[in-house]
């Protein structure tokens, strides 16, 4: 039977980019829900395409929110698995 070495140091390193990346897409999905947003005055009101455009908006916004939180999700569960991962391979070396 044949084994393998794990190496934790690059386990490690994987957990501290994706640590970075959860930081980062918490960041977009507050970006998203908080500074995409458009002001009903912006382009005027009183007219359908004014309308229109903020409905329009308002569609975009809320797909960049649920996108964001989608990545944001998996990234936080994909950190939790390697997490897992390493210390079940710490673990077995001990």
């Amino acid at each position: 039977m044949q084994r393998y070495q794990v190496d934790l140091d690059e386990m490690d390193l994987a957990l501290r980019q994706l640590y970075g990346i959860v930081r980062r897409m918490d960041a977009a999905v507050s970006k998203a829900r908080y500074e995409t947003g458009l002001a009903r005055e912006s382009i005027g009101t009183g007219f359908d395409e004014a309308y229109e455009f903020y409905a329009g908006q308002a569609s975009v916004k809320t797909h960049l929110e649920d996108v964001a939180a989608h990545l944001c999700a998996f990234a936080e569960e994909l950190t939790h698995k390697m997490k897992w991962t390493r210390d079940a391979y710490e673990d077995a070396e001990y």
